[in-house]
């Protein structure tokens, strides 16, 4: 399993949003690059950077850029990057694959629009995961501010899609530092057949052990490095990047 430091921009700034409201943000660092370095030097192979205000179709030129440079800064130290937030077109998926990012996340158009999903999928072959971001049983887009149907449905629409994998969220536990949706990674498992990497409320040690256990292939983890109750370090030691 794969332990993923999170980095969400916002303003052009590091933050955390509290169960996806961006009216409940916290402020990490004003330099997401720095950050981004900084989870590199601590042993990170593989990083998760959002775009918080184009995923809500909200484009700031000062977050686009500070992503570019936070993704740029661990692509130079050697770090995978998968990249999200506003992805809705195959031409931006493929100009964040050429400016470095190893997989790009399809949150909203994943949903809305699964056969130009799969056309991007077939495209950009094993580069592509899909976000599936879920709170009460039903997908949640556009930064998590609209409805986007039943989750299960969501999964079928995506079946035979050759993705990277599904990052799945618990919406309602994301930067709550509450524990993960482990019945719903363990739905999401049962009904897609790829990797399934789980974000939202992983906490302590026993969270990451209890998603490896549930057979999540990764865990996508936030606020909770943030505020010193993980230390990434330690956690690669326990759950180191397998070398190809």
């Amino acid at each position: 399993m794969i332990v993923i430091p999170a980095i969400d921009v916002r303003g052009g700034r590091c933050v955390r949003l509290r169960q996806g409201d961006y009216a409940r943000e916290t402020v990490y660092g004003t330099e997401p690059m720095r950050v981004a370095r900084d989870f590199v030097a601590a042993g990170a192979r593989r990083m998760h950077i959002v775009d918080l205000d184009a995923a809500r179709g909200r484009p700031d030129a000062s977050t686009e850029m500070a992503v570019r440079r936070a993704v740029g800064a661990a692509c130079e130290d050697g770090c995978a990057v998968q990249v999200g937030g506003g992805v809705r077109t195959p031409q931006d998926t493929g100009r964040w694959l050429a400016e470095g990012a190893a997989f790009v996340v399809l949150g909203s158009l994943a949903v809305r629009d699964p056969e130009l999903t799969r056309q991007i999928c077939q495209t950009y072959e094993g580069k592509v995961l899909l976000a599936l971001d879920v709170r009460d049983g039903d997908a949640r887009i556009s930064g998590w501010t609209e409805p986007g149907g039943a989750m299960e449905d969501v999964l079928r629409s995506w079946r035979g899609r050759p993705s990277a994998g599904v990052v799945f969220t618990g919406t309602d536990r994301d930067g709550m530092l509450d524990g993960p949706d482990l019945d719903g990674l363990d739905r999401c498992r049962a009904m897609y057949e790829g990797d399934v990497y789980v974000s939202g409320g992983i906490t302590t040690s026993e969270d990451v052990d209890a998603c490896a256990a549930h057979g999540a292939a990764g865990v996508v983890i936030g606020r909770a490095l943030y505020e010193g109750n993980l230390d990434l370090g330690e956690l690669l030691r326990e759950f180191p990047v397998p070398v190809s």
